[in-house]
């Protein structure tokens, strides 16, 4: 995901961001990867809140996929609200750059609705970089 990093003049990490060594040490995180080829070229994460809420963490793309015929980033994004409606998760909250538009398209066209940062939850993982915030809730059926 390094071709992910390079691809913006501004930095995309805060110096609060961790590098994952051992997911097993973040019990409260859940990732997933897609892959072809045996390359990752696709990261999706939550955290999990307070409140039957999760945070969408980590969502990246290799960039020779992101209009991909294949959908990647809907599957992605798919299987954290499958998970999400399995663990009676009820509302799903995210943070992203200003310079990631794309992105921003992706989360309305997939039902997010932008909100003002003092509509998080107060114990949402703030990244310094984000300044653009989104949720979406979660229905279900019965």
């Amino acid at each position: 995901m390094e071709g992910i990093v390079n691809e913006f003049e501004e930095e995309i990490y805060s110096a609060s961001s961790k590098k994952i060594i051992n997911v097993a040490h973040l019990p409260e995180r859940t990732y997933w990867v897609a892959i072809i080829n045996d390359q990752v070229i696709g990261t999706i994460g939550l955290v999990k809140l307070q409140n039957a809420s999760i945070a969408l963490k980590s969502m990246m793309l290799d960039k020779a996929f992101r209009s991909d015929k294949r959908e990647i980033a809907k599957m992605l994004l798919q299987t954290v609200i499958d998970w999400a409606l399995e663990q009676n998760i009820t509302c799903i909250y995210l943070g992203t750059m200003d310079q990631f538009k794309s992105a921003q398209k992706f989360y309305e066209k997939h039902a997010f609705t932008r909100i003002d940062d003092s509509e998080l939850p107060a114990d949402f993982p703030a990244n310094p970089v984000d300044v653009v915030f989104y949720k979406r809730s979660l229905k279900y059926s019965l």
